[in-house]
């Protein structure tokens, strides 16, 4: 029996009202933005918008879904082919500072969604969490306990994340990366030369002319 063929029309209406969604949603809240507003941006009738979501909550929720998905395959990313766990948390922690500088857009919004990233057990701290109990399962990390070092690592990323985009320019993204990611290390427990030559390593090569990973529009 064949599969019914994608209705094409209404794929063109869900992405372009998820797209006028994380245009607006990156610039305010939730509650700051109107349903008028959302279908104004995306070109489409008011009634389509029903048709795809039940308000502007479930909008908002599909946006944080599909940030989280681009999120977790940026851990994902960065610590291909990695084994040691230090090297995978720096290179992970510089490239979402490249991607906030490179697409700040989708960078914004996921600021102002992500009101749970600061819990350790959150779906889409998943793979930090792994590398983090890896690192402290093997002694490559020590001092933390899970729950802190998970809060530090995800602390720092945020923060990473907001100066690179107040600052509206990619020209320091490296070097702030680079000594976010030594100050990780430290915080984590790896010596201080080590670290500081793991986090030069981690953005040299995330800041390389080659894109690595893309946020999900």
């Amino acid at each position: 029996m064949s599969q019914p063929r994608p209705d094409r029309r209404r794929q063109r209406t869900r992405a372009a009202l998820l797209k006028a969604g994380q245009a607006l949603f990156a610039e305010r809240s939730v509650d700051g933005v109107s349903i008028d507003e959302i279908v104004q941006a995306a070109d489409v009738a008011k009634g389509s918008f029903y048709n795809h979501f039940a308000d502007k909550d479930a909008l908002a929720r599909a946006l944080a879904d599909q940030a989280r998905r681009s999120a977790e395959t940026t851990v994902a990313i960065a610590g291909e082919g990695v084994s040691d766990p230090a090297e995978r948390v720096a290179r992970a922690l510089c490239l979402f500072i490249r991607n906030a500088a490179d697409y700040p857009e989708p960078a914004h919004m996921m600021l102002r969604l992500f009101h749970g990233a600061a819990v350790p057990d959150a779906p889409m701290n998943a793979g930090v969490r792994a590398d983090i109990q890896l690192g402290l399962a093997t002694g490559r990390f020590e001092g933390p306990g899970l729950e802190a070092a998970i809060l530090l690592a995800v602390g720092i990323v945020q923060i990473g994340v907001a100066r690179t985009l107040e600052r509206g320019t990619a020209d320091d993204a490296q070097t702030l990366a680079r000594n976010l990611a030594q100050g990780l290390l430290r915080g984590l427990g790896v010596a201080a030369g080590e670290a500081h030559d793991l986090a030069e390593a981690a953005a040299a090569g995330i800041f390389k002319p080659a894109r690595t990973a893309r946020p999900e529009a």
